[in-house]
């Protein structure tokens, strides 16, 4: 008799849902198996990056996943596997021109959105240049990677921080990013979007080297994915601390905890659900593709050119859009298969958390 896994997804969530309260985010054990280890490779590699940054004399402070991983574990989120620091722009600036001169770049002129061809484009480098430090620059960041392959390698991302200007408000800059959000989609090149960030800076009065108000750099992506709630003062990162992280010791923001609070208010406690391991899963899934490219990956490939050649202006509306082209065109998943595919998910998701709840 076939599995009925539709009943057996619904006993599941109903199950995974009263387990998930009864996790305490605060007192997790660190993950295992692979995820463990990649996240060990990692920070080996960042202590690398990290070594030439102190010899640099460049200040450097955790963000995101890695700000909640130091201060909620001392180390890794239990499901995260990469690595952001933030940078002021000053700083920033200083530590790409020695990356121009000591790494191997990558181009961003070989960069496109429409082609999405990030990842083809890593592997070509790594493996011409491989177990050297390559970097590349992106609309959203500066990534440094380190393996033979996209499927090895580890990487570090790095995102500017930028002073702007006391004579405008909150919601004027939600206005502002607004309109840079809409006008870098018009342009699909990374080296073309870099330029208009640049140029942004130099000419935009809401830009102030001498600022008292800290935020997000244009060239980061935090600027598009989270919602504006307040820039940052002076006093909430300077003067850098020391915390420990894993077997060693990095620098955070003099004020931590209100620092990430501003972005993520509850990130003591658990998050509505989790994605393990999302960085690993995209270089596996990019791995299958390689060998066999799936009728969506080539669809939404031609979408997105086609999006991009008619400057459809939503970065929403296009992925709408595609979404909706592939949803048509994809071939019927039984109801079976898509309640056996949550089912498996769910399941692999709930061994995840019973190990590592303490």
């Amino acid at each position: 008799m076939k599995n009925n896994y539709k009943e057996l997804y619904k006993k599941l969530v109903k199950e995974y849902d009263e387990f998930y309260k009864t996790i305490d985010a605060k007192t997790l054990k660190p993950s295992t198996g692979m995820l463990r280890k990649y996240q060990l490779k990692t920070l080996e590699f960042c202590k690398k990056i990290i070594e030439q940054v102190d010899k640099l004399n460049i200040k450097y402070f955790p963000i995101g996943g890695t700000l909640i991983g130091s201060i909620r574990h001392n180390g890794f989120v239990p499901w995260d596997d990469d690595f952001d620091i933030g940078m002021m722009r000053d700083d920033f600036e200083r530590f790409l021109k020695f990356c121009e001169i000591n790494y191997i770049q990558i181009p961003a002129k070989y960069l496109y959105f429409s082609s999405d061809n990030r990842f083809k484009i890593w592997d070509k480098f790594l493996r011409k240049y491989p177990k050297q430090f390559i970097f590349s620059r992106t609309p959203h960041h500066v990534q440094i990677i380190f393996g033979t392959s996209i499927f090895d390698c580890v990487n570090i991302d790095i995102f500017p921080h930028d002073r702007y200007s006391e004579s405008y408000t909150g919601e004027e800059y939600r206005k502002y990013i607004d309109f840079i959000n809409k006008k870098k989609y018009m342009l699909d090149n990374y080296q073309k979007i870099i330029d208009f960030f640049d140029n942004q800076r130099l000419t935009s009065p809401f830009f102030d080297k001498n600022g008292k108000k800290i935020y997000y750099g244009l060239d980061n992506i935090d600027n598009y994915l989270l919602r504006f709630e307040g820039f940052f003062n002076e006093e909430m990162i300077f003067p850098l601390k020391k915390i420990k992280f894993e077997d060693t010791e990095i620098t955070i923001q003099n004020n931590g905890l209100e620092y990430a609070q501003r972005q993520y208010k509850n990130f003591l406690n658990m998050p509505n659900d989790i994605i393990i391991s999302p960085h690993l899963n995209n270089k596996m899934l990019n791995k299958n593709l390689r060998k066999k490219r799936t009728f969506d990956f080539k669809l939404r490939e031609i979408l997105l050119k086609f999006a991009y050649r008619k400057k459809v202006e939503s970065d929403l509306c296009k992925d709408i859009a595609i979404n909706e082209v592939i949803r048509f065109f994809r071939k019927k998943i039984t109801g079976r298969e898509k309640y056996k595919k949550l089912y498996l998910t769910l399941k692999q998701k709930f061994e995840f958390l019973k190990s590592i709840k303490s």
